[in-house]
Parts: C-alpha cells; sequence; structure tokens
C-alpha cells in the first residue's frame, strides 16, 4: 500500500485531514491535535501557491521524441487535424502520416510553458496520400493525388485531342501505348493534383539532349536531323541565332518535347475549303505595249470536303477525301495583256502548265496567286516559321542567289523550257548562282526580308517570262 507522502498533493491533505480530526479520546487541546493543524495549514498554504504557480499540460511526441507542449491533448489533436488539412488543400485532399504522435501529461511551472508553434509540429511530420500511378507501357510517369481521378484523366485527354463535334465524327479513340493506372502510396510532395497532371500530359515530357557538332553541320540542318524546326534548336541555346558559327566538336543543347501518350483517334471530318480562283491571262491588241486590263474579276469559291482521316494526338497521319461538295464555283480572272507579251491561257487542268513541280514549304496558304485589293501578287504566300527550311521544287540551275528590292532574299532558278521558280523573303539562302540543284534539296531558310509583313516562302512559277497559278502546278 502507497504511504500518504506517495499519494499526489491533494490526496495527502484529504488523508491527512481525515486522520487528524477522526481520532478518538483526544482532546483538542492535545499537542498532537494542535501540531497537526498546523501541520495540515502549512501543507495547504504550499499547495496553493504550487497550483498557482504551475499550469498542466500535454508533451507532444512525435516518433518517440518530444517536440513541444500543449495545453491538452484535445488542443494538439485539433492542430493535427489542421495541419493535415491544409497541407493537403493545394492538390484537393487531405494529407495523412504514418508517425507516431502521442501525448504526455505534465504540471510545469508557469514560467517555463512555451505553446508549441503550429509550423514547429509542421516540420517534424511526414506527409503522404494515397493517390493513383499513371503508367505508360508499365512506366509510372506521375502520380494522381486522388486515386479516383485515374480513369477521368485518361478520358478528358483523349477528349483534348479528339475534339467530336458535329463537324468530326469520332469512330474511335485509344492509346498507341499500354495505359493504366494503379492505386499507390506516395509522399505528399510527389503527387499532383487532376489539374496539374492533365496540363503535365498536354505539355508532354521536355527533354534535354546533348548534341556535338558535326562537320558540315548548320542550324537548320541539326534541326532537320533531330525532327525541330530551326528556332527551337535557337531557343534551346540561348544567345544564339542563325549567324552563330559552330564549332566542329563543340557540344550544344536540343530541348525536345515528346508526348507522355500518344491518344489515336480515327473518323470522319467535314471542312469548308477555298477554291482559290484561276487567272487567265489574253492578248488584246487594242492596248499599248506594257498595259494590262482587267477584264473580269476573279473570286474564290467554296467547297465541302469530308476526310476519313487518322490523327496522332494533334497531327493527322493518313487523311482521304471521301466525299466533296462545291458549295460556291469560283470565278476566273481574266486579264487582257498588250500584244507585246507572250500569250499564256491556261485553267486549272489545263494550257501551260509544269509537271513534276513539288511544294517547297508544307504549310497552308495565305496569300494566293492573283489580283487583291488592286495588286497583282505574282506568286502564293506559303506560311512557315522564320529559319524553317525549304527545298527546290524540281531540278535546275540557280540563275541569282541574292538581295532583290522588295523580295528580299531570293533564288531564282532555271529548269529549263522556259521554266523558272522564284523563292522570296528568305533569312538565308544556302545556294549560291551558278550551283546545281537537286529536286527536294534544301536551298535557304524562311524569313521575313523585303516588303513582307510576317515569315512566310514567297513562291512563283514562271513560264516563258510570265507568272503563272503555282497552284496549277503544284503536285
Amino acid at each position: 500500500m502507497k504511504k500518504a507522502s506517495d499519494l499526489p498533493f491533494k490526496q495527502y491533505i484529504d488523508v491527512l485531514k481525515a486522520k487528524i480530526f477522526t481520532l478518538q479520546n483526544i482532546s483538542w487541546k492535545s499537542p498532537k491535535v494542535i501540531g497537526g493543524s498546523i501541520l495540515l495549514l502549512l501543507l495547504m498554504g504550499s499547495g496553493i501557491v504550487y497550483l498557482n504557480s504551475t499550469t498542466s499540460a500535454v508533451y507532444v511526441v512525435v516518433n518517440g521524441e518530444k517536440v513541444g507542449l500543449l495545453e491538452s491533448q484535445q488542443q494538439a489533436g485539433a492542430m493535427i487535424d489542421e495541419i493535415l488539412s491544409e497541407k493537403g488543400a493545394p492538390i484537393g485532399v487531405a494529407a495523412k502520416t504514418h508517425d507516431s504522435i502521442t501525448f504526455s501529461s505534465v504540471r510545469i511551472k508557469n514560467s517555463e510553458y512555451r505553446a508549441l508553434s503550429k509550423s514547429t509540429l509542421e516540420a517534424d511530420i511526414a506527409y503522404y496520400v494515397d493517390g493513383a500511378a499513371v503508367k505508360v507501357n508499365n512506366e509510372p510517369i506521375f502520380v494522381l493525388a486522388k486515386a479516383e481521378d485515374g480513369e477521368r484523366l485518361l478520358k478528358e485527354f483523349q477528349e483534348y485531342y479528339a475534339k467530336p463535334s458535329e463537324k468530326n465524327q469520332v469512330a474511335s479513340v485509344s492509346f498507341e501505348e499500354e495505359v493504366e493506372t494503379e492505386p499507390v502510396e506516395v509522399p505528399l510532395d510527389q503527387a499532383l493534383s487532376y489539374e496539374q497532371a492533365l496540363e503535365k500530359l498536354k505539355q508532354g515530357n521536355l527533354q534535354k539532349i546533348e548534341y556535338t557538332i558535326q562537320e558540315n553541320d548548320s542550324w537548320w540542318l541539326i534541326a532537320r536531323k533531330n525532327d525541330m524546326k530551326t528556332k527551337e534548336v535557337l531557343a534551346s541555346n540561348p544567345g544564339a541565332n542563325e549567324d552563330t558559327i559552330l564549332k566542329l566538336g563543340k557540344k550544344i543543347t536540343l530541348e525536345k518535347v515528346a508526348p507522355y501518350i500518344t491518344v489515336v483517334c480515327e473518323g470522319v471530318r467535314t471542312d469548308i475549303e477555298t477554291i482559290p480562283f484561276d487567272v487567265v491571262t489574253k492578248t488584246d491588241s487594242s492596248l499599248s505595249s506594257g498595259q494590262t486590263n482587267v477584264k473580269q474579276a476573279g473570286s474564290d469559291g467554296e467547297k465541302e470536303v469530308q476526310y476519313a482521316y487518322v490523327q496522332k494526338n494533334d497531327k493527322v497521319v493518313t487523311q482521304t477525301v471521301k466525299d466533296e461538295k462545291v458549295l460556291k464555283t469560283a470565278v476566273s480572272q481574266i486579264i487582257e495583256k498588250g500584244p507585246q507579251q507572250v500569250t499564256v491561257a491556261y485553267s486549272r487542268g489545263s494550257g501551260s502548265t509544269v509537271s513534276g513541280v513539288s511544294w517547297p514549304l508544307r504549310g497552308p496558304i495565305t496569300s494566293y496567286y492573283g489580283y487583291r485589293h488592286s495588286e497583282f501578287h505574282t506568286g502564293i504566300d506559303i506560311d512557315g516559321d522564320q529559319g524553317d527550311p525549304y527545298t527546290a521544287a524540281a531540278a535546275g540551275k540557280v540563275v541569282s542567289a541574292g538581295w532583290s528590292g522588295n523580295y528580299g532574299n531570293t533564288i531564282l532558278i532555271d529548269h529549263g523550257n522556259g521554266v523558272m521558280t522564284r523563292y522570296a523573303h528568305s533569312s538565308k539562302l544556302l545556294v549560291s548562282a551558278g550551283a546545281r540543284v537537286t529536286k527536294g534539296q534544301t536551298i535557304g531558310l524562311v524569313g521575313s526580308t523585303g516588303r513582307s509583313t510576317g515569315s512566310h516562302l514567297h513562291f512563283e512559277v514562271i513560264i516563258n517570262g510570265d507568272t503563272t497559278n503555282p497552284l496549277n502546278s503544284l503536285r
């Protein structure tokens, strides 16, 4: 049995009082009673002083180590719940912890009590979430904070590229790779919110590659070797431009974006396309030398084209015309010229055209051949980025390569039989006058030199000295 002195202070006083005031047959005047009473008063006084100078508290113990004091276990529990909620808030979940968190009661002097701060406790806890690993070909690429978001994420990523609509009837959507989600426990700082994960998939995987300069390398050739654009190669090397000299053996950085997942879509798409008008040139003996007259203004037509296609992410890999319907017929532009000009009369599919001329650059046409706002446009403008390489439309000999007034940096190639092609507004020329070129050979880089409102390639087909509509010759 415990001695009275071994009991807590309040219990000890109660026991002592009971013993003093329940003694039988002892006079209150007895020295024993008087002495006991005095002792009781002294003890009660010291107890009151002790209680007033101390406070009850709990130690918060994380993994066996005391990290600080709080008033009560309830206060500590509320603080921990608040920390877990705040930690997970940015990714839309409440964080969890495997740490052992216990509490130890203590009475401490008021002057020594220092309340544990939330930031201190926060720093001593390790956090995790029950998420979902997104795996491509059995390799995890990231972890979602919520396991239930996995399937929804993959479906929305497919719809991001498929874009089904009345004009785009999507027959099937799938992944080229093997894609799956798997429940997994992950540290909080490695988990992504749904929005972060979707954006990561859209942006793709940025890969940095070290490339060593080889003999005869140029910026455009490096881009071509690595399936990049010249501007992307330059952007990977801050401070470099098209005129920066490349030293043999020097290492440069290539930053390529590769998709994490490839979405394969198959379907039928309906587009409204422009039918560019033809330009027909006739000789009019009533006109003086060098004089021209627009006999009939041209106007573009429109057609509805139905394509069966296969698309990988945002790139169409195959496209076949299923149906075509003319909505508005194009009206040919008729130009009369003075008799000194060689008569060139043609229409689409007949007349003076050139066979075997290939596209020098792939891209949308931003300006067609013919009169545009009272000015005659002698070629077509093909949209392109600064530094994109373009090629010779056919084999031939370079007649000139250099600055040519409004054309800017220009290449003129003679293909024989009265046929020539012109390539204008270049940022850089890669051939010189007198050089022999082959069909498909890279001869220059797209630019915006001369009279130009933006980066593009101005391309002309010239027959017997007269410009003709390149669209009649390109195949």
